[in-house]
């Protein structure tokens, strides 16, 4: 009965580091973001006459396509997953930037973009770990979803006619939407593949893109609805 009581325990103690792991590095990145942000409003001359924007930017889409490789390599894992909110910081500091000085309330709209995605991450958060219903069944479907909102997005480069007011709250609400959805199904996963021993780090950035991107297309819908130009 001891040896029974001993295994059974130990994926418990897997479980609860695991996740416990996981929301960490996610906190850990979201400071890291703040940082990334402060480095690029301080050299955002350097940088963005360089066009080391660019770079950062496809050195994201690297550390993303490559992470399943990295992630299982210590001490490399810590140092990507580092890097990668620091880029991202960088990256969307010209954004904040035309928000702040384009818009007479650009600070406002940001801060009520920062407090909106708290509130819905908290709410997702709530949803997940209460809720009886396997999330999993939406995998499929978000991210057709999100297939079809990068699909909209490349559209309004090359077509004017998608670019107006209405097309960009659609497609700026269709985010909002999806990346909450994203979110709650990422909490639960965190939730249910840690008592798996799943990779804190995969879960941790899943977590981390799903909540980036919610405040990136809420802080856009908030500019459509109430932003006021200079």
């Amino acid at each position: 009965m001891q040896f029974d009581r001993t295994v059974q325990s130990r994926p418990i103690t897997l479980s609860a580091s695991t996740e416990s792991q996981a929301y960490a590095l996610f906190a850990m990145a979201m400071a890291l973001t703040v940082i990334g942000a402060y480095i690029g409003a301080q050299f955002a001359t350097a940088i963005f006459s360089a066009g080391l924007h660019f770079i950062l930017l496809f050195a994201q889409i690297g550390l993303v396509i490559t992470a399943r490789w990295w992630m299982e390599k210590t001490p490399l894992n810590y140092l990507l997953f580092g890097l990668f909110p620091v880029f991202s910081g960088i990256v969307i500091t010209p954004f904040l930037s035309a928000v702040i000085i384009g818009y007479s309330n650009g600070p406002t709209i940001l801060i009520n973009a920062l407090a909106a995605t708290g509130f819905m991450a908290g709410a997702a958060a709530v949803f997940a770990r209460t809720t009886s219903w396997n999330l999993g069944i939406m995998a499929k479907g978000l991210f057709l979803a999100l297939l079809g909102l990068i699909a909209f997005a490349l559209l309004q480069i090359f077509i004017p006619a998608l670019r107006t007011q209405q097309f960009e709250l659609l497609i700026s609400g269709g985010g909002v939407i999806i990346f909450a959805l994203f979110t709650a199904y990422d909490m639960q996963r965190v939730q249910r593949m840690g008592q798996m021993g799943a990779n804190p780090f995969m879960l941790a950035l899943s977590l981390y893109l799903d909540i980036f991107n919610m405040f990136l297309y809420l802080l856009r819908f908030m500019l459509v609805l109430s932003g006021q130009r200079r």
